[in-house]
């Protein structure tokens, strides 16, 4: 049997692998070679002539390497031989550059990379599951629990497409997924900003607590909606074999506008941190303040105050205090309260980052430096998600407001807070925290008769 090679691969590697070499297919490889060549004759249709051609190639390859065997199986010459290895290493390589071309994703998957994420994502999924039944922050955790559950999704489309990078709904479960889910993960992060407006006071911000809810959610929305009809034009382009610019450019500009939104976010956070630690108030006097050497504002003050350093501590709890909403005093008792700012900054700036890495990569296009290297996607995506998850893990609202969600959603929208009364519920909420705090703190004194007096 003749053994022929008609096209060359882009790319030659050093050695090949053969899994196995099914030699009964031949006539089935044959039929196939002489069916495409029929219907190639009379086919107009480009897509259809391009999936033929695959058809064609991939079964010319697969005769090459069959007939090779049979060669090596009965010769006795040493360059018969040679002639043979040589065909089955040429073959092999047209067989891989074959399905790099069908490759969706556009590179080979890193199978430790995407198995990796696919267990990080699964125990931050189950973790804030479990907290959807035991504790009560419902807009939290269920947000937060559908962002997760989305990324894992998203990796586990990818772990799927290992067996097949050519197969659309693994792509689509990967590309879908992992766009979407930092919207539920922000949202919440908005409402736990909104939590902590109202557990420090109101006049620390500069919008209504629900306002960064309400409008953020909303952008993201529109974002996911624009990214959404940009993806599909983008993509039905590429059936068609057509421009896909104009879809990309749409995809482009529905991430641009969530990266706008959360820049601006990114600056009310700051400017709460800001007005929470440096804020004059009306009732402080200017003595007062010369008095503090913390109260200047400067970028070594701020770093101290968030990172919760302990030479601040106790001018946080003997002068900062004062300021705050007395209502909830025994929530800001709670040992991680202090440190809930810098678990929330350091959230919200790996999802930012991983939102301006996307408006990158989407600006490259679909055959860009970044769009073609997982790497970039492992790390400042994937790990950027992940981080934000794990902060969470010590910091899950429970933890640090505590068990009772004493900030409700009614409880910001009817102004509870500010409220001369506060409802019986709230009320006796309140009452039940600060008797925890005070027991815990009996418990722990070296002299509980002497607390008692």
């Amino acid at each position: 049997m003749q053994i022929t090679q008609t096209w060359s691969p882009s790319s030659i590697a050093t050695s090949t692998t053969l899994s196995s070499i099914a030699t009964t297919h031949a006539s089935k490889l044959e039929h196939t070679i002489s069916s495409v060549i029929e219907r190639a004759k009379t086919e107009t249709n480009y897509i259809v002539l391009r999936s033929l051609s695959q058809a064609y190639r991939g079964a010319q390859a697969s005769l090459t390497i069959i007939s090779a065997e049979e060669v090596l199986s009965t010769a006795t010459v040493s360059s018969i031989q040679s002639i043979a290895t040589q065909a089955i290493f040429e073959a092999t390589l047209n067989l891989k550059d074959l399905a790099d071309e069908e490759n969706i994703f556009g590179y080979d998957l890193n199978r430790p990379g995407n198995i990796i994420y696919l267990i990080v994502y699964a125990i931050i999924m189950v973790y804030t599951g479990g907290m959807v039944i035991w504790s009560r922050y419902w807009w939290y955790n269920i947000t937060f629990f559908c962002g997760y559950a989305l990324e894992f999704i998203g990796f586990l489309g990818r772990v799927l497409a290992f067996s097949n990078t050519k197969y659309m709904p693994y792509f689509l479960m990967s590309t879908v997924c992992l766009t979407i889910s930092p919207a539920f993960i922000m949202a919440a992060i908005y409402f736990l900003f909104g939590q902590l407006v109202i557990i420090h006071d109101r006049k620390f911000s500069v919008l209504p607590p629900l306002f960064y809810s309400y409008f953020f959610i909303t952008i993201d929305v529109l974002s996911l909606l624009i990214q959404a009809g940009g993806g599909g034009a983008a993509s039905v382009a590429s059936s068609n074999h057509t421009d896909q610019k104009p879809g990309t450019n749409t995809m482009i500009a529905g991430i641009a506008l969530q990266v706008f939104a959360m820049t601006i976010f990114v600056g009310f956070w700051f400017e709460f941190l800001n007005r929470l630690y440096f804020k004059k108030m009306e009732n402080e006097s200017d003595d007062a303040i010369e008095k503090h050497p913390l109260r200047k504002r400067s970028f070594s003050n701020f770093f101290k105050l968030l990172l919760n350093v302990k030479s601040v501590r106790e001018y946080k709890s003997t002068y900062l205090e004062q300021f705050y909403n007395k209502r909830f005093e025994s929530v800001r008792q709670h040992k991680l309260f202090p440190y809930m700012p810098l678990a929330m900054t350091v959230a919200v700036i790996v999802i930012y980052i991983r939102c301006v890495y996307r408006v990158v990569e989407l600006a490259e296009g679909f055959g860009g430096y970044l769009m073609n290297h997982e790497v970039f996607l492992l790390v400042l995506d994937a790990a950027m998600i992940a981080i934000a998850g794990f902060i969470f893990f010590p910091f899950h609202p429970v933890w640090v407001f505590g068990k009772k969600n004493l900030v409700k959603l009614a409880t910001i929208r009817k102004r509870m807070d500010v409220h001369s009364e506060d409802s019986d519920e709230t009320k006796e909420e309140l009452e039940m925290c600060g008797e925890t705090l005070n027991d815990e703190a009996v418990e722990k004194s070296p002299n509980p008769e002497r607390n008692a007096l």
